[in-house]
C-alpha cells in the first residue's frame, strides 16, 4: 500500500512505514547504486528483495549497517515483495518528474480554476 503527495510516497512494510522523499540526494544515492533511474525501475521490476530494500533505504535517508539492512529485506519478504514493489515503481517514475502533477491534482486544479494544467 502506498499514498503520493509532492513531498513523499509512503511505503508499508509490516508494521514500518517508510517515507520516500523526492530528493536530489535520494535520486543521486539511487542513481549511484543503479546507474540511473531507469536501471533502478528496470531492477525493481525483477521483484529483488535486495532492490526493494535499497530503493527504501534511499529514499527514506536510511543509512543501515549490514544486519539492519538483512532486517529490512527479511520484513519486505514477510510482508510481501508483491505488495512492495508497485508502490517503488510509482516512486520511481515520479523521480524521473518531481514536478509534475497527478491526473488527480490536474483535475482538482481545473475545478477549482486555480492554475493551468500541465500537459
Amino acid at each position: 500500500m502506498s499514498k503520493t503527495d509532492h513531498g513523499a510516497t509512503e511505503v508499508i512494510v509490516g508494521a514500518e512505514t517508510y517515507s520516500l522523499a523526492f530528493t536530489l540526494k535520494a535520486v543521486k544515492n539511487i542513481e549511484r547504486r543503479f546507474g540511473g533511474l531507469s536501471p533502478a525501475l528496470q531492477e525493481v521490476q525483477k521483484l529483488s528483495l535486495n532492490v526493494a530494500a535499497s530503493i527504501i533505504a534511499a529514499g527514506a535517508n536510511l543509512t543501515l549497517k549490514p544486519k539492519e539492512f538483512e532486517a529490512l529485506e527479511e520484513e519486505i519478504y514477510e510482508h510481501g515483495i508483491g505488495e512492495v514493489t508497485p508502490p517503488l515503481i510509482q516512486y520511481l517514475l515520479a523521480l524521473l518528474n518531481p514536478a509534475a502533477k497527478s491526473e488527480e491534482e490536474l483535475a482538482k486544479d481545473a475545478e477549482e480554476g486555480t492554475g493551468k494544467a500541465k500537459k
